[in-house]
């Protein structure tokens, strides 16, 4: 069981979450630091993504956005590691960013190893979210790539079982897009992980 700690304009809600295994240290960099960048498509730096060492083997993600669209926004570590599709963050698009980071073979979304909670933005397009976790080490995250979506991710919660506040049942398309992104939309930010 791990202690994750959200956040946002000066609340704070903390989550448990059974998750795999406890992270150990990065031996190559004892201070635990790992930063990301995150710049939109015309090259301008929206925010920042810090990873570092916490207590108990775990890893803590703070994130800080300086300039977006208002309303909460997915973000998630992507795997970039597919040659084909470029390497980094290649825009407009950011394509060359690959899908989220998983360390397990066929996981769907909410299981990838790089599923994070949203980021509320506030109007002024500002936000922050501070979180810990288990779900990776430190030494993983050099060469991945951070991206910042366009829209809300949904955490594969897609009630469609026709009660009263279940939504309307998606389209095979919609379902698919949940299960592999959390259907967050479009790619608005990428930072490669230093």
């Amino acid at each position: 069981m791990s202690r994750v700690r959200l956040t946002t304009g000066g609340a704070a809600i903390a989550v448990f979450i059974a998750l795999g295994h406890l992270p150990t240290a990065d031996a190559n960099n004892p201070n635990g630091a790992r930063k990301a960048e995150l710049q939109d498509a015309a090259g301008n730096v929206v925010g920042s993504v810090r990873f570092q060492n916490a207590p108990g083997g775990n890893v803590a993600v703070t994130i800080s956005i300086d300039a977006a669209t208002p309303g909460f926004h997915g973000i998630h570590i992507h795997a970039n590691d597919n040659p084909s599709n470029g390497d980094g963050c290649i825009g407009p698009t950011f394509a060359s960013a690959d899908g989220h980071y998983s360390k397990t073979p066929g996981a769907t979304h909410g299981a990838h190893t790089g599923d994070l909670p949203n980021v509320l933005v506030t109007p002024d397009g500002r936000g922050a979210l501070s979180l810990v976790t288990d779900r990776f080490e430190l030494a993983e995250l050099p060469g991945r790539a951070v991206i910042l979506h366009t829209g809300v991710d949904n955490h594969a919660n897609v009630p469609t079982a026709g009660g009263a506040n279940d939504y309307t049942p998606n389209t095979a398309g919609a379902v698919a897009l949940t299960a592999s992104t959390g259907n967050a939309g479009g790619r608005a930010a990428c930072g490669v992980i230093e």
